[in-house]
């Protein structure tokens, strides 16, 4: 089973995702481990882009060399890098495209967490300790930037209800409860963590 978690900022993503993984007894996975595991097995140079988030603005995006190849057809090289990495694992992974990466596989649950911006703002405030102002600066630069980043490798809309199993608004309910919605909603399909003989 891959359980993949998008989020708007201050969703406690994070939180929710650690509680799954203890809860599962599987790897839980950042942007940051995913990059540590790329250097290791030596395919990092192919996907720095891909893990930096650099930023994509409209000209980049129209004709960035790392989207279209010469025919015009989208380079999905570090999306399917991704999956290479993770192949049948069991496992949680935060952002990164998640849902579009690992759609093909049967045992996704793929979830999105949303809430309330000015709560999404007070959780960042609490998080970062950022006065006011600047945590709402950081909550809708993060939001603008991953819905860039999204339709930039994916050509999806970020957030869009139909390209997840689940969206849940996790700023009305604790961590707790938003990681136990997700496990009764895991129980009640077909998707269960996989065990290896």
């Amino acid at each position: 089973m891959i359980i993949t978690i998008a989020r708007q900022t201050g969703c406690g993503a994070l939180h929710v995702g650690e509680k799954l993984a203890r809860h599962y007894g599987i790897p839980f996975y950042t942007r940051q481990n995913l990059r540590d595991m790329a250097e290791r097995k030596g395919m990092l140079s192919e996907m720095d882009d891909f893990f930096e988030e650099r930023p994509v603005d409209e000209l980049m995006f129209a004709i960035s060399s790392d989207y279209e190849d010469s025919t015009g057809k989208k380079n999905e090289r570090p999306l399917e890098m991704l999956a290479e990495m993770i192949g049948d694992e069991n496992c949680i992974i935060i952002g990164r495209c998640g849902n579009y990466i690992f759609r093909k596989r049967q045992d996704l649950v793929s979830v999105f967490l949303k809430g309330n911006i000015h709560q999404r703002i007070r959780n960042i405030e609490a998080d970062e300790h950022l006065p006011y102002i600047e945590a709402k600066d950081f909550v809708q630069e993060q939001d603008d930037h991953r819905q860039t980043y999204h339709k930039f490798h994916t050509g999806l809309t970020w957030g869009n209800a139909d390209d997840y199993d689940l969206c849940v608004d996790s700023c009305r309910l604790s961590v707790d409860d938003t990681a136990q919605l997700i496990i009764d909603y895991v129980d009640h399909t077909e998707c269960k963590v996989h065990q290896f003989e």
